[in-house]
């Protein structure tokens, strides 16, 4: 999915006006809202890191900005679903007049005013747009003891639930200021308690992006029998919270024994009874929740609970590495007026940005998907149709109450539309009004349209691109209750062929693939051969490739130019999270009701003890095919093999004509283009998680 993004935006880039005195940083908006939050992007600098940054936006006016950690911040515009260009420059001392303050007890900007005790909680929030204070006591972090009598990876048990807090996470705090400037600034708290240690990044930004307080998480959870809370004490107090169910919401009392612990999706809100403010909790992935009283929220964070001799593996659930995110936002009147709920969805949903080549462009400076003329519903999706040439957009109304004369506008003028259900299959007519969609929802309605567009407002380049002729020496695929006659592996295992199409396209670039057959060549072992080019106007040539046995280290040679590439195994996992370690252990059999006494029998408990974790892991080649399975030397299907196909782009000098393969018979390559890249627009900034780690320990 980060590899369609990435193609996607380069598409679009490729189209808009880059030209820039800096680093060209071309930002995309995701969610249907205009929208104005801080950007974090790694720009390459030519030589050394500068001193200072300016970043201009599309009208020349500057925006906050400031380098952190070796990367840009700048607090940046973009419109609805779409794209803006930014001007990246170097600058040799950092602006004045920054709006933020920032103390070890204190951060500040146009919205907020936050408090940090000697034990590092936060003290206090209060809210220049409610006037108001919006905590009670201090914002902590609370370890309650968690050992259900049953079913311990499931249920919580009030008892339990009920029970004063066995430890807070507390002093001695060491706090430090970890950004002060223009754009944000933010305070690192480090703590210890119960064997767990605890980094917490208290931040603040200014612009819009300020409405919200959001506090960084990186812990290290070592702690058993027992669960993470958040606390949240508001001055807002009601029977009565808010739960957001992504596609609705729904309200729930305080706690009771039958109902405490409970699902939501990225915020919670409580609403003052006067209906005149509240606070609105944000979550990234934190989908458990509960409300012990009628002013307080509390947002279930890690679980490692206690398994009463039973299930004992369960007993090790969470220990290790964790980061996350969470934040809260006041309002003035209830979360619908407030409109806290899309401060919940940017935090969910950051600015993601790209650095791009400098060029001209008719799209201008700025350029936008498709916009939604009433800020209560939400684009969900925003796909190609799978069976039609149509564009499918689905929607949500958010508040819960009747929207009539809604109108959806695209870049280009809509030509048709038709309703259709979440399968795209025909539901009804849709209606059209002067190329733009126009239609209403009931409370919390969602609704899918499939929709024809008219003509582009300005064409891009294609990437150009042609195969590579090979000369195969190895059958890697073979077909079903067939044995093969080599395979893809020494051991005899090989590619489905039923699964192997004749043609692929990644990022623009076609491969062509030979004829996949048991006993049929389809695959080139790289012995270091040279393969010529063709003649052409290309830039660069596309290996499609994979290791049969492990990742394996290769040099290619492109002309006289040497490329390192890792070559990734075919099979196996290109991700992984951290993993236990276990050891097996015997655990006694309880004798069966009415036996006769005899040997205690015994059996062999596969995760009898956790023994350590293995750290996760991902992969970085590009996937540009996958198969569900893979066959066996005997030709049966082998479920849940996973096989892979990468995709490898090398940069080709001018004047080269050839390409040498590495000398490795590990590596299988099934197929080579050559292509003509222009415009490019590459990520500064992850698209998923890579796993280099914050560190919870100082």
């Amino acid at each position: 999915f980060a590899g369609v993004m990435a193609s996607a935006t380069e598409a679009v880039a490729s189209g808009m006006d880059t030209q820039a005195k800096g680093a060209a940083i071309v930002v995309y908006n995701p969610l249907n809202v205009a929208r104005e939050d801080v950007v974090e992007a790694a720009v390459g600098f030519p030589g050394e890191t500068p001193k200072a940054v300016r970043v201009i936006l599309p009208d020349g006016k500057e925006v906050p900005a400031q380098l952190s950690g070796g990367k840009v911040l700048f607090v940046a515009k973009a419109p609805s679903a779409g794209y803006a260009v930014y001007d990246v420059e170097t600058a040799e001392a950092p602006a004045t007049g920054s709006t933020l303050q920032v103390t070890q007890s204190s951060l500040e900007n146009a919205r907020y005013r936050v408090a940090i005790d000697q034990n590092g909680d936060i003290a206090g929030i209060f809210d220049k747009a409610v006037k108001r204070e919006l905590l009670l006591t201090p914002a902590r972090l609370e370890i309650k003891t968690d050992k259900p009598v049953q079913w311990p990876a499931w249920n919580m048990d009030w008892e339990d639930q009920s029970r004063a807090p066995r430890a807070f996470v507390g002093g001695p705090a060491q706090i430090r200021i970890v950004e002060n400037g223009p754009a944000r600034v933010a305070v690192e708290v480090s703590r210890e308690t119960e064997g767990s240690k605890f980094v917490e990044t208290i931040r603040l930004s200014a612009g819009d992006a300020g409405n919200r307080v959001e506090i960084g998480n990186v812990i290290d959870w070592n702690t058993k029998e027992s669960h993470l809370k958040a606390v949240f004490p508001l001055t807002a107090t009601n029977p009565v919270a808010t739960y957001n169910w992504d596609i609705g919401a729904i309200e729930r009392g305080t706690d009771n024994p039958k109902k405490f612990e409970v699902p939501s999706h990225q915020w919670v809100d409580l609403t003052d009874r006067s209906g005149a403010y509240g606070a609105t909790v944000l979550t990234d992935c934190k989908n458990g929740s509960d409300k012990p009283d009628d002013n307080t929220l509390r947002l279930t964070l890690i679980r490692t609970p206690g398994t009463r001799g039973s299930y004992d593996d369960q007993g090790t659930q969470d220990l290790g590495h964790h980061e996350f995110v969470y934040g809260l936002a006041g309002h003035v009147g209830d979360w619908r007026k407030g409109q806290t709920d899309w401060q919940a969805y940017r935090l969910n949903q950051p600015l993601i940005a790209f650095e791009a080549s400098k060029h001209a462009g008719a799209l201008g400076k700025t350029y936008s998907l498709l916009s939604v003329s009433q800020s209560r519903v939400r684009v969900l999706a925003l796909k190609k149709a799978e069976q039609s040439d149509e564009a499918i957009v689905r929607l949500v109304e958010l508040d819960g109450k009747p929207a009539s004369g809604v109108e959806i506008a695209f870049a280009v003028p809509i030509t048709a539309a038709r309703e259709v259900n979440g399968a795209e299959e025909a539901v009804g007519a849709a209606t059209v009004t002067n190329g733009k969609l126009v239609t209403s929802f009931t409370a919390f309605q969602p609704r899918t349209f499939a929709v024809k567009l008219g003509g582009a407002p300005a064409k891009v380049a294609a990437v150009h691109s042609q195969p590579v002729k090979l000369s195969y020496d190895l059958a890697a695929a073979s077909n079903d209750d067939t044995r093969p006659a080599s395979g893809f592996s020494s051991d005899g295992r090989a590619l489905p062929a039923e699964m192997l199409p004749s043609e692929l396209a990644f990022g623009g670039v076609r491969f062509n693939l030979a004829p996949a057959k048991t006993g049929t060549p389809n695959a080139v072992v790289a012995k270091g051969q040279t393969i010529p080019l063709p003649a052409g106007k290309f830039n660069r040539v596309y290996v499609l490739a994979a290791s049969a046995d492990g990742d394996q280290k290769a040099t290619f040679r492109v002309g006289e130019k040497a490329v390192d590439a890792t070559i990734q195994d075919w099979g196996g996992f290109i991700g992984q999270w951290d993993d236990r370690i276990w050891q097996s252990k015997e655990v006694p059999i309880p004798p069966r009701a009415g036996a006769p006494a005899g040997t205690p029998r015994t059996r062999t408990d596969p995760y009898g003890e956790m023994t350590g974790l293995k750290p996760g892991f991902i992969k970085r080649a590009e996937v540009a095919w996958f198969a569900s399975h893979r066959h066996t030397a005997d030709g049966a299907n082998e479920p849940y093999a996973y096989s892979y196909l990468f995709a490898y782009p090398l940069d080709v000098p001018a004047g080269a004509t050839t390409l040498t393969l590495p000398d490795n018979e590990k590596i299988r390559i099934l197929a080579i283009s050559v292509a003509e890249v222009g415009a490019t627009a590459k990520p500064v900034q992850p698209l998923y998680d890579t796993l280099e780690r914050n560190s919870a320990v100082r």
